[in-house]
Order: C-alpha cells, then structure tokens, then sequence
C-alpha cells in the first residue's frame, strides 16, 4: 500500500512538473501562432492600432480590477488561493514577451491588456509616447535583477579575456534554461512530498524536500517566475519599433503576496498544531537555506520592529512586507 501511494504520488507530480515546462518552453509559442491570427501586428500604423486599443481598453481595466479584488478577497476571506490566483493573474501577460511583434498587443501579447491602465498613467500624448515612458513604471523594482547582474558581470569579464563577445548571450539561455528545469524540479519534489503526506493524513510535512524549505511550491513558483523575467530582459529581442519593457516592478509585487500568503499559512498552522509547527519552523528554513549572516541581515527590520525573527500577526506581516517593498524600491531608484 504505501509502495502503491509513493508511486501515485511520483506519478502526478511527475505529469505536474511536465506539465509547467511545456507551459513555459512551448505552449507560449503554440498560442502566439494563433493570436496572431485574432490580433493582428498593426506594425507602424498607429491609427488603426490607436482605435483598437481604445476598443479593448475598458476590458483592460475591467481585467485590472478583477486581478487586484482577487488579491484582496483572498486575504480577506482567509482563501489564500484566490490571492495566489489573483498574483498569477498579474504575471500573466510576462508570456507575451514570447511574441515579437512590433504592435505590443499583436499575437500573444493581448495578455499585456491587463496592464493597458498602468500605460496610460505614463506620460506621454500618444500610445506610442506612453509604452515607451511606461518603463519608467514597470522597470520601477529593477534591484530584483542584481543577483543576475553580478553573475553575468563574472561571465562578460570572462567573455572579455577570452575575447568571446557572445559567451554572455549564451550564458543568458543556458541560464534560462537550468531556472525553469530546477523549479520545475523543485516543484516535482515538493508536490510527490506533499501528495505522500496528503495520502497517509500527516498534517505537517517535515519529510523529503520539506527538511530544507518550509514553502517549496512557492520556492519553485519564484525560481519559474524570476526565470521568465530574466528572459523578459535578456534573451527576448524585440523587432525595431517593437520594445516593451519588462516589468520587474510587478514580479516584486507578485513576490510580496507569495511571501505574506506563505506566512499567513504559518500563522493558521501555528494556531492548529502549536508547538509541533512552531518547532518545525525554527529549525528550517523559510525557502531556501541561507548563511545565518545574511539571514540576520534579511530578518533586521522585523527584530528591529517586533523583536522576533518573523512577523505572525496581521498587522506585523503587513508592516514588515510594505517595508521591504519600500526599501527595495528605494534601491531600485537607485541601481
């Protein structure tokens, strides 16, 4: 029986993972095919374009809200996968950077309709004016890129001395390429652990991949996520006239309610299974292992504010989350 539930469990999340690969590397490309057919690339007609895109605006701002209340229904309904819906829903459009097209809502890239209400508040007098200014906007949150930024800075200096001008270009896809494959990994191991589990009723998952990450799901989402924006930044090529800037502001802002919806998890498992789970958390680590130096680092603003390593109250999880996005956007202005 149980050879019979580990091998259910590997096989559904084996199906899961395969699943988000080929929605990541080959769905996109399939489904660009076939807008392209419905939204035409106006190219540099701007006055048909114009017309269109004042045809589908108010469907824009209607998608907006709808994303944005579902955030907000899910915290506030305590069913936190609405809110995690609702994040996903905001990302969504990252896949249009899959078609290049000149016309920004050409093919695929009608999921940027969902951020049609943030291009307008950029200046500018025409549609053109505003997605070029709109970068001011979303690339708003670009400090997310310094980890990258640094490792490639290594490979173009290496590059440089072995006078390879492209090693970092491919250094990009190569990259790419070992995110998606290790979330999707992480992503198989979280899911069999938590299936297993699920199957013999254990109510806190200590075992498997669970030892080293107390939210690997959400670890896997962030890697997957964070790989598809680098890809937004540095593979995509867009034809001339065809820019749109990635939007790292927004993969911040989805990371923040990934991060508050997993520790409201850890506030409802304190308040069903006590000092079981309270002892679980202090000896492993939230997502991934960190020295402890840069862990105190990470964790100053909240024993600063709170005296604790980790927000549990509502109110301490808002306050510390709205300061790490504050800083992290101060940074950015910076970077």
């Amino acid at each position: 029986m149980k050879k019979n539930l580990i091998l259910y469990s590997i096989i559904l999340s084996a199906i899961f993972a395969i699943t988000i690969l080929y929605s990541t590397l080959q769905l996109p490309i399939l489904v660009n095919e076939f807008l392209r057919e419905q939204f035409i690339d106006y190219g540099l007609n701007w006055q048909d374009a114009e017309k269109f895109i004042e045809t589908i605006k108010p469907i824009g701002y209607f998608g907006l809200i709808i994303t944005l209340s579902l955030i907000v229904l899910g915290f506030v309904s305590k069913n936190r996968k609405i809110s995690f819906l609702g994040s996903l829903a905001l990302y969504l459009p990252t896949f249009s950077y899959f078609a290049s097209t000149m016309f920004f809502l050409a093919g695929i890239g009608i999921l940027r309709i969902l951020w049609l209400p943030i291009i307008e508040l950029s200046p500018g007098e025409t549609w053109p004016e505003k997605i070029y200014f709109a970068k001011n906007i979303f690339e708003l949150g670009d400090i997310v890129y310094l980890p990258y930024d640094i490792i490639r800075l290594v490979v173009g200096f290496i590059g440089f001395l072995s006078n390879n001008t492209d090693l970092a270009n491919l250094f990009d896809i190569i990259f790419f390429f070992i995110i998606i494959l290790l979330s999707a990994t992480i992503f198989f191991l979280a899911c069999a652990t938590w299936l297993y589990n699920k199957f013999i009723k254990q109510n806190i998952i200590t075992s498997g991949i669970y030892k080293y990450s107390r939210h690997p799901q959400y670890l896997s989402f962030i890697l997957w996520t964070y790989a598809l924006l680098l890809y937004d930044k540095y593979i995509f090529t867009p034809p001339k006239g065809g820019y749109f800037a990635p939007p790292p502001l927004l993969w911040l802002s989805m990371i923040m309610i990934i991060i508050a919806l997993a520790l409201y998890e850890e506030k409802d498992m304190i308040k069903y299974h006590g000092i079981e789970y309270i002892q679980y958390r202090d000896r492993t680590n939230f997502l991934i292992p960190l020295p402890k130096k840069i862990t105190k680092i990470l964790t100053y603003p909240t024993k600063k504010l709170f005296k604790k390593n980790l927000p549990e109250k509502n109110r301490e999880i808002f306050t510390t989350l709205a300061l790490y996005y504050l800083i992290l956007l101060i940074f950015s202005l910076m970077y």
